[in-house]
């Protein structure tokens, strides 16, 4: 006669055998599904900020590559709004690289991106109401200036913006006006000034041949042509520009002629240089 089995054992043995299957066997192999982040590759210093080098890139490239911007802005899109300082503050965005330039294929790239339009824009658009609006809106917009220092009529006449420029010669803005300084003018303010001991603690003194301008550079960096802000021709006088784009700076030479110094002010601390060649 078989064993009777209560119905309590029954239960207790059930219970015991789902806590069997609950346990791994010992040797054998266990699976855990749990979910794992890719480990990341790693992060340059100024992370989460865009990389200034790709920044750099897209605002040069603005003015004039157009599969370069376009490559850029398919990897990082958040580039559409990038602005990069050319030195002393003169900030440019890709938008106004490509608005000066009168590059209408990669301005309208880069709005389509996301980038913010202004009035530079609106003139190589030819979008004459806009440009009339912002100046008839906002004060002292009439000597509104792009990057560089490049005017509003520029930018129409890089666009062939036949509405803004009528318009603008209509209000007497249709002037351009570039302070050229001859070679030989330029000739005593050339060469090397040095405030440190270092190689980078340098000024470069040169010419601008295309634009026939000075120009001003750090060891190494990116040359500002230089415009007259005030002159004064006298022996042991002074001569004094602004950088590109800077007006609030002043780059003063003398006294002499050579003039011994260089002195940077409106751009942090005042920079004074001592002429070493030249």
């Amino acid at each position: 006669m078989p064993p009777t089995i209560s119905r309590r054992a029954v239960l207790l043995t059930g219970a015991a055998g789902a806590a069997a299957l609950a346990r791994p066997t010992r040797g054998a192999a266990t699976t855990v599904a749990k979910a794992e982040p890719d480990a990341p590759a790693a992060l340059p210093d100024s992370y989460p900020t865009a990389d200034a080098g790709l920044v750099s890139s897209i605002v040069g490239a603005s003015h004039f590559n157009y599969d370069r911007v376009k490559a850029l802005l398919a990897e990082r899109p958040g580039l559409a709004k990038a602005s990069w300082d050319w030195g002393f503050g003169d900030w440019e965005t890709a938008l106004g690289a490509a608005s000066h330039t009168g590059r209408i294929e990669i301005v309208e790239m880069l709005l389509a991106s996301g980038a913010r339009p202004d009035v530079f824009t609106f003139a190589v658009l030819d979008r004459v109401e806009a440009v009339r609006a912002v100046i008839e809106t906002v004060p002292d917009a009439r000597s509104l200036a792009g990057p560089h220092g490049i005017p509003l009529i520029r930018h129409a006449r890089a666009g062939k913006a036949e509405r803004v420029i009528d318009y603008l010669e209509s209000i007497g803005l249709a002037d351009d006006p570039r302070a050229e300084l001859s070679k030989a003018d330029a000739e005593r303010f050339m060469g090397e000034y040095a405030w440190g001991p270092g190689e980078a603690e340098r000024f470069v003194v040169g010419y601008n041949e295309r634009a026939s301008m000075l120009s001003l550079a750090r060891t190494g960096g990116t040359a500002r042509n230089l415009f007259p802000a005030s002159t004064t021709e006298k022996t042991g006088g002074t001569a004094a520009f602004s950088p590109a784009g800077a007006p609030h700076v002043t780059v003063r030479f003398g006294p002499g002629s050579p003039p011994e110094t260089l002195t940077v002010e409106g751009s942090g601390p005042a920079v004074r240089a001592t002429r070493i060649s030249g």
